[in-house]
């Protein structure tokens, strides 16, 4: 019967195993129970040695073996994966038992079976379904052949024996001599044009038959080696890594790693009782349970794939021989080897001439011999492991011992040395190091530098895995000019919150002459359902700290250093906040401090159906540390006191798409209870009161038109902002600004309510902002281009308190100066943004800000800002121009850089240019830098500066060593980590 063509890929070990794994008694023989062999004509010639099988007394046949088999418990239960395989031999298996005559009396023995003691253990015959390669996205790789196009090279059984391997979805064939086969343990290598001159067999699938025919070959000029050992493997693909499409890497790697998908087989059994699934394309049986497999291996137990060209499988033992091509995978790992080991009981598995590859970790590796242990673990004799892309070993660590543990996401080296293009740098003894993300307990990569004021600067950070919900990282810092500094970061974590304790400490700084610290504190917390904590604390042993010596530690390093507690309670629709803070003020004037505040606020919207109803209600106590060289001069700005405010507003939105009215009443109150120790008459009890009217009205109007075959639509936007505050005559003058500010002059501040952010003032006014802008949208619905201008006109004169564009104290003109703004997406990456004000008599711009960045998205940054306001303000007016960039040379080679510079003072801030390297598994930066060490210095014309030079590694999987200082400037502009370790 011909045999199913699917099926030649994979013969089922069917009754032939089943009679071998049951027989009773047996003994070591080279003589073999069944042999089977592919004829041309499609089917399979399978041959029973029944003299063997009688040839001790009471032995019963081989169907009476097969059936007890089935019956028996605790026996191995052959299942062939594919039906017509199996009938084959078993209808082959019962002619010739019933062509046999023997006078043997039958007897029923107990059978001991080879495996251990399970009642469900199971050998099965065939495995799930075929292993889905992937193809690479850059090349085209040759597919593998259907059947009707497999080349099979063979002579008919009375011929000889043929051995066939599937190699890249062809045959590879040869002759045997000895028709029992080749011996066991030695690979079938060489194709049919490197074998005896004898006719060879030529063979095409022809629907499910096969069409063969003869060819003749050439004599060999030498004979072929056998037993050689197999090359490994050049091709990237057999490591699973695959290039990207021209175009398409994000990053330095020109490719990635795809694990193949294919059918694991769930089972919670325990290992050494889960079924072993064998299929080969060639197959016989020995007496002593020793199983030959030659050609398209796959041996699969549970998540674990063997696949080799030959190789045998003790039943006995349960242990599997593999010669020639190996591969092991299961999920997340591949091993190739020239030969293997495997104990199916234990699952530990030696490799011999082996390599692997751990997918997730971007991590491969090679060694002398591999052992896979049961436990996952995976030991490496005289091995080496990087995380550089195959056909790479930029870096990489050799030792004479490496131990993986992937449960404990940890490695172990012995006499390792750290090996840079070939070259051993650094030896030692033991090294411990990371494979994933885990925390482990152990030293972080150092970190070395060198500027002008400080001498060389190295840091050697130390992480200890306390428990899972707290760790402590100790960082020895040595700064050649000054000493020995101490930092430190403990980390805690519960169910309701976490939190962070930073501190530092230097006992002697030989420049500063004193001791130096640093402390803070950072906290994150839920204790309750609803409430939420907080504190955000930090505070440093004198005004120079950061300046002097900067620090890892992720605290704050502002001018004023917050020192805040915070209670939070939400509900739906208001929430309760509860607060301190205070401040250390290392720069500046000191501000005032909030000791405490209780604020309410809370919205109800369709109040009435219609109205929405939103309100604030706040209680402050003000404090400000008169004591400190930061304090500023002046009675009133000793001023301190309790400040009230209530602010209940009630508004109706009717938008439509065509526009929006907006009316809308707020009560606006402060009351004071003043404290002056300079001058009491600035003390005792103020208040201001204003009732609040506006509305705010626009329209949108569109049309359609085309440019450059491309179709936009324009919209003209009138605004009409209407607005009227009627604040009570109190000398509001004499009220310190606790937290309140001036707006700045800009579009949209022109239509804002108060004009002031805080409590402190509101403006009496009555005025009308007219604004007209315009936009441009593309056909996909996205803003192309906006201009502005808009402008107020007042009504009453502001008598306390300014609006934007008025002095502070307010203001008597009639209109305000125009604002205008400009917003252009010349391209998707391309952004050119102006924001400025315009004299309302000469229509000369007085302040110019211009913002132009160009990010599309592969790494390449321009930005260039400018802002002139010179005109505006003689006195504390600002020149500036402000250049950034980071742009790629080339797939390696990225050049970044910023230049600050004071126009008005012909000085510059900040000059920095840097270079940095980056292959798929490595990173290097060089930069230097020259910058204002204090900023607060500029406003005098002032300009003490310092420079220095830095140097950084960054090893893919292992961590940084080195300094990246003052690239700080591209996270700013992009608003994202640019210095993240693990993007390459």
């Amino acid at each position: 019967m011909p045999f199913n063509t699917r099926a030649a890929f994979k013969l089922t070990l069917a009754i032939a195993a089943a009679i071998c794994t049951q027989s009773v008694q047996a003994q070591e023989s080279n003589e073999r129970l069944w042999s089977c062999n592919l004829t041309p004509s499609g089917e399979w010639d399978c041959e029973v040695n029944e003299a063997l099988m009688q040839q001790q007394e009471g032995t019963p046949s081989a169907s009476q073996t097969a059936a007890e088999t089935d019956s028996t418990t605790g026996q191995d239960t052959l299942q062939p994966s594919d039906s017509s395989t199996a009938d084959t031999a078993a209808t082959a298996a019962t002619q010739k038992e019933a062509t046999a005559e023997t006078d043997a009396e039958s007897v029923s023995i107990s059978t001991v079976s080879a495996a251990p003691p399970v009642t469900d253990t199971e050998l099965r015959t065939g495995a799930p379904a075929a292993i889905q390669w992937p193809e690479p996205a850059a090349a085209t790789l040759r597919s593998k052949p259907s059947m009707a196009q497999t080349q099979v090279a063979a002579t008919p059984s009375t011929s000889g024996d043929w051995s066939c391997v599937a190699v890249d979805g062809e045959w590879d064939c040869n002759r045997q001599s000895d028709t029992n086969g080749p011996r066991p343990g030695i690979a079938i290598a060489g194709s049919s044009a490197a074998m005896t001159g004898k006719p060879e067999w030529s063979c095409e699938a022809d629907g499910n038959e096969w069409a063969c025919q003869q060819v003749a070959t050439q004599a060999p000029s030498q004979p072929a080696a056998q037993g050689a050992r197999i090359a490994t493997p050049a091709n990237q693909a057999a490591l699973d890594w695959y290039a990207y499409a021209p175009g398409e890497a994000p990053g330095a790697c020109t490719g990635r790693y795809i694990e193949p998908e294919f059918a694991f087989l769930e089972d919670n059994r325990p290992f050494d009782q889960q079924p072993v699934y064998i299929n080969a394309l060639r197959s016989s049986t020995e007496l002593g349970g020793i199983t030959r497999l030659e050609g398209g291996i796959e041996i699969q137990r549970g998540g674990r794939l063997f696949t080799s060209a030959s190789g045998e499988f003790d039943q006995g033992a349960r242990v599997a021989r593999l010669i020639g091509g190996v591969n092991y995978r299961e999920k997340g790992l591949l091993l190739l080897s020239e030969q293997a080991e495997a104990n199916m009981i234990s699952g530990e598995t030696r490799f011999d001439g082996a390599q692997y590859v751990m997918h997730e970790q971007h991590m491969r590796g090679n060694a002398d011999n591999i052992t896979r242990f049961g436990d996952r673990r995976i030991l490496l004799n005289e091995g080496a492991i990087t995380f550089c892309e195959p056909g790479s070993n930029a870096w990489q660590i050799a030792a004479e011992s490496i131990e993986l543990n992937p449960e404990a996401g940890r490695g172990v080296a012995r006499h390792a040395t750290f090996d840079v293009a070939g070259v051993p740098i650094l030896y030692t003894p033991y090294l411990s190091f990371p494979i994933d993300d885990r925390r482990q307990s152990g030293f972080l990569y150092p970190s070395l530098g060198y500027s002008e004021s400080n001498g060389i600067d190295i840091a050697i950070p130390y992480y200890f895995n306390l428990a899972e919900n707290f760790d402590d990282t100790l960082t020895p810092r040595y700064i050649g000019e000054r000493g020995l500094l101490l930092e430190n970061e403990f980390r805690y974590m519960n169910r309701w919150s976490h939190s962070t304790l930073s501190t530092a400490w230097m006992s002697d700084d030989s420049r500063y002459n004193d001791s130096r610290w640093l402390f803070g504190v950072d906290h994150k917390g839920t204790p309750y359902d609803n409430l939420y904590s907080r504190i955000d604390f930090t505070r440093v042993s004198d005004d120079d700290y950061f300046e002097d010596l900067g620090t890892s530690l992720e605290v704050q390093r502002d001018d004023h250093l917050d020192q805040l507690f915070e209670l939070r309670y939400l509900q739906p629709g208001w929430n309760l906040a509860l607060r301190t803070e205070s401040y250390q003020t290392i720069g500046g004037s000191t501000p005032y401090e909030r000791l405490p505040q209780l604020l309410l606020t809370g919205h109800q919207n369709r109040l009435a159906g219609i109205l929405d109803l939103s309100y604030q209600a706040e209680y402050t106590r003000f404090e400000r540390d008169l004591d400190s060289i930061y304090a500023p001069a002046g009675d009133l700005a000793a001023t301190v006191g309790d400040r009230v405010h209530l602010r209940p507003k009630l508004s109706l939105s009717l938008d439509r798409p065509w526009g929006f009215i907006r009316p809308a009443v707020t009560l606006w109150h402060s009351s004071y209870e003043l404290e002056n120790e300079r001058n009491g008459a600035l003390g005792g009890s103020q208040s201001i009161t204003a009732s609040i009217y506006s509305l705010d009205s626009g329209l949108v109007l569109e049309r359609d038109f085309g440019l450059a075959e491309s179709n936009y639509t324009q919209t003209l936007e009138p605004r009409l902002f209407l607005l009227h505050s009627d604040a009570d005559e109190q000398p509001d003058s004499l009220i310190p600004r606790f937290d309140s500010s001036q707006l700045g002059f800009t579009y949209y501040n022109l239509f804002h309510e108060t004009g002031w952010s805080g409590n402190d003032r509101v403006a009496d006014t009555t005025q009308a902002t007219i604004g007209l802008s315009s936009a441009l949208y593309n056909d996909l619905g996205m803003e192309k281009l906006r201009v502005g201008v808009a402008q107020a006109q007042y009504f009453a004169d502001r008598e306390h308190a300014g609006r934007p564009g008025d002095n502070i104290t307010g203001s008597t003109a009639g209109s305000s100066n125009l604002a205008t703004l400009a917003n252009w997406s010349i391209t998707p990456s391309l952004k050119l943004s102006h924001d400025g004000e315009v004299d309302r008599d000469s229509y000369e711009f007085l302040e110019h800000n211009y913002k132009l960045s160009y990010l599309p998205g592969d790494k390449r940054l321009l930005y260039v800002s400018y802002r002139d306001s010179i005109e505006k303000d003689l006195n504390e007016g600002v020149k500036q121009l402000d250049v950034a960039f980071r742009w790629p040379l080339n797939k390696s080679w990225t050049s970044y850089g910023r230049w600050q510079h004071d126009l008005d003072n012909s000085e510059n801030l900040e000059t920095l240019l840097g270079v940095e390297y980056a292959s798929c598994c490595w990173k290097m930066r060089l930069t230097g830098r020259s910058w204002v060490v204090d900023p607060n210095t500029v406003a005098q014309n002032q300009f003490e500066t310092d420079t220095g030079i830095f140097l950084q590694f960054v090893f893919r999987g292992l961590g940084a060593f080195g300094q990246g200082s003052g690239r700080e400037f591209l996270e700013d502009i992009t608003g994202y980590d640019e210095d993240e370790n693990g993007s390459f």
